[in-house]
């Protein structure tokens, strides 16, 4: 069993170790649950009339600021990458 993937980006394929995927797949995760957290907070702000985009991209960068829901988000998203990829290799078997 080789321990390098294939790593898609766009139309390219790069050989990577599958630490350095797994790392990357919890990088994209995490980006994408603060893209969910800044439309949240944003239109949080802007239809309850509380300050409108710029407040609530103010809010939103306090909140992304707090160590622990970076801590969180990081956490969350590395145990859900590798437990999907442990149960997707003893599945092979």
């Amino acid at each position: 069993m080789s321990d390098r993937t294939q790593l898609a980006i766009g139309r390219n394929s790069i050989s990577v170790p599958r630490l350095t995927k797994r790392a990357v797949e919890a990088g994209v995760a995490t980006a994408l649950t603060s893209c969910v957290a800044l439309l949240i907070l944003v239109l949080n702000n802007v239809l309850t009339g509380r300050g409108g985009w710029v407040n609530g991209f103010d809010v939103w960068y306090s909140y992304m600021r707090q160590p622990a829901i970076l801590g969180t988000m990081i956490l969350t998203a590395l145990t859900t990458s590798l437990f999907l990829a442990w149960q997707r290799d003893r599945g092979a078997r």
